[in-house]
């Protein structure tokens, strides 16, 4: 005998995600009558394919942020290239 698995809309799945965030996994699962664990990975896809919607994102902000990291990377990404100059002087001959 096999037991057949039951199948949850995704509908139900958030709905159960977010009951989990309010009363805890343990009570929101004794609620609905599913298991626990099953809370806790539906929890995880959700944060995977990201609960936010692309109207909620602040688009000038992450373009900020993204122009910073860009700058810092730069910078890094100089000191490294001009580390490397020096170091790979020491390999020439004659610079003994």
């Amino acid at each position: 005998m096999t037991k057949k698995r039951k199948t949850y809309s995704a509908e139900f799945k958030e709905n159960a995600v977010k009951l989990a965030a309010e009363v805890g996994t343990q009570e929101a699962a004794s609620q609905l009558g599913v298991c626990k664990a099953s809370i806790g990975i539906w929890k995880r896809n959700l944060s995977f394919t990201g609960e936010t919607s692309s109207s909620e994102i602040d688009w000038e902000k992450e373009a900020l942020k993204l122009q910073k990291e860009n700058s810092y990377l730069r910078k890094i990404n100089d000191v490294l290239k001009k580390s490397t100059a020096i170091f790979s002087q020491n390999d020439l001959p004659g610079s003994k």
